[in-house]
């Protein structure tokens, strides 16, 4: 009889240990951990410990993701507040920049907005925007498009930038810069869920009538 033909068996008749209870106390295994030998049931109990274990540390982590998720749908809400309650239109580009900073704590944010058709001066960042499909983010974005950027982005280390767009779903008529010193920030290999919602709650509040094209760092 090979070592097969008693697993076989063992597997068909899976009451055995049932009618021999006194087995389990009988049999020793090898301990994993410090190399002696343990019965059959403190194996077994090793194991469910383990198995508890991991289980306590998956259900540890799914908890702080949902706080997380449940802050960052806060702080969203907060800053929509701040967009909504703004009454001076001019200002609506300022009051968007500042709560990015002040309630998501990114260090730096620039916002462009600019006319349609674009000015000659921003017409190739105008370009650039409009033909984005999703938030870019990652520590190789490249800033050169955006002219007149504060020298405090010199020290960025992962940025990621959001077209503004119409309802229409037409060409961009703005862009979100963010940018921090912390090069995981805006990773590129972190989702981009979050980012895209910032994108069209700051394109309904400042969509058209349009605000003058500025920027704010």
């Amino acid at each position: 009889m090979t070592a097969d033909d008693v697993v076989q068996y063992l597997r068909d008749h899976p009451d055995f240990f049932q009618q021999r209870i006194g087995l389990f106390t009988e049999m020793l295994l090898p301990n994993p951990h410090e190399g002696n030998a343990l019965s059959l049931v403190e194996r077994q109990s090793a194991l469910l410990r383990e198995r508890v274990r991991a289980l306590e540390a998956r259900l540890a982590e799914l908890l702080q993701i949902g706080r997380d998720n449940d802050n960052l749908a806060r702080v969203l809400v907060d800053w929509t507040r701040m967009l909504l309650a703004e009454p001076d239109r001019r200002a609506l580009v300022g009051t968007a920049a500042a709560g990015l900073q002040r309630l998501f704590g990114v260090p730096l944010v620039e916002i462009r907005t600019w006319t349609q058709p674009p000015a000659p001066a921003v017409a190739e960042m105008a370009r650039w925007a409009s033909a984005m499909r999703g938030p870019v983010c990652g520590t190789e974005v490249d800033l050169k498009g955006i002219p007149g950027l504060d020298p405090a982005w010199s020290k960025a280390r992962s940025a990621a930038l959001v077209a503004l767009r119409h309802g229409d779903g037409s060409g961009a008529f703005g862009l979100i810069a963010l940018g921090s010193t912390d090069p995981e920030r805006f990773d590129a290999g972190l989702g981009t869920a979050l980012l895209v919602r910032v994108g069209e709650l700051a394109s309904a509040a400042l969509a058209s009538p349009a605000p003058a094209a500025t920027g704010l760092a």
